[in-house]
């Protein structure tokens, strides 16, 4: 830089030099926070509460203007993997305001002129796993259970032999006299503690009087307390139970063939599986019973 040059700097004349200009520094741009997204794929609560409602409408539309034989009750059943699941599903059904979530349904089936009985009740369960197989509509994570009145005539069934000889043609399970139907080789036959079981759907074995090749094959894989269908009256169905000669344990299995083709084991000592019309109840792998219409 010359003399004069550095003269008029001194005394503030002239423009400054490239090494001395001053430089424009960008205005900071304000940072505004914004709200976390949910997770993608969970919907939020108010969508879990039409859902849930919307799937109560579309599986009680059998019930549209409906007057007699109306349903006492609902009973929800959720599957949930985790606390937090719960929770949500809990502010979705007005967990803290009991009845709330029961008046809303209950205007959604008036829309659609869905009648339950006037002192109807609706509760509901979470389930870890799966959803219990007596549930009458299921979808997806959801189950629902119609609660009928007792007042309905009690279901009557047919029991028959498709593989196996049993003493009758066929069985009659008939509510109104028993609720309890046994199942087992023999029809009085003594248990392990000693105690004397009558089977009410009785094989027979090859040496027994009134064994008939025509009819069928020996029965030695059925147990002599192999299994019981019983009747809930309230629900107005039937439950296959594997008593201790039909459990894997001893040797035995108790199955049940859907209509579906899928199976189910009933192998759990003290539960029972639902018998609905059409399905086949294998014992021991060789016999073979089917359940049907009246």
């Amino acid at each position: 830089m010359t003399f004069i040059d550095n003269l008029k700097q001194l005394f503030g004349l002239g423009m400054p030099t490239a090494e001395t200009k001053p430089v424009d520094l960008p205005t900071p741009t304000p940072v505004v926070s914004k709200p976390t997204p949910a997770p993608s794929g969970m919907p939020s609560t108010p969508r879990q509460r039409e859902k849930i409602i919307r799937f109560i409408v579309e599986k009680l539309a059998a019930y549209s203007s409906e007057t007699e034989a109306l349903p006492t009750g609902l009973m929800l059943f959720i599957r949930c993997d985790d606390s937090a699941e719960k929770d949500r599903m809990d502010v979705a059904l007005y967990a803290s305001q009991p009845g709330h979530f029961q008046q809303e349904l209950s205007r959604h089936l008036a829309d659609h002129y869905i009648r339950l009985a006037p002192d109807w009740k609706f509760s509901w369960q979470f389930v870890p796993d799966k959803l219990p197989a007596d549930c009458t509509h299921q979808w997806g994570t959801l189950g629902l259970e119609v609660i009928r009145p007792t007042t309905e005539k009690p279901l009557q069934v047919r029991i028959r032999a498709l593989t196996g000889q049993t003493i009758e043609a066929s069985y009659l399970l008939d509510p109104t006299s028993q609720d309890e139907f046994r199942i087992g080789r023999g029809q009085m036959v003594q248990t392990a503690s000693g105690r004397v079981r009558t089977n009410d759907i009785a094989f027979i074995n090859a040496d027994e009087p009134g064994f008939d090749t025509v009819r069928g094959e020996p029965n030695l894989s059925v147990s002599r307390q192999h299994a019981t269908i019983r009747y809930d009256a309230a629900k107005r169905r039937y439950y296959l139970m594997a008593d201790a000669g039909g459990l894997p344990a001893n040797g035995n299995k108790t199955k049940i063939l859907r209509t579906n083709d899928t199976i189910e084991r009933a192998d759990l000592p003290g539960v029972g599986y639902v018998l609905t019309p059409g399905d086949q109840i294998e014992l021991g792998g060789e016999a073979k019973l089917l359940m049907e219409n009246v």
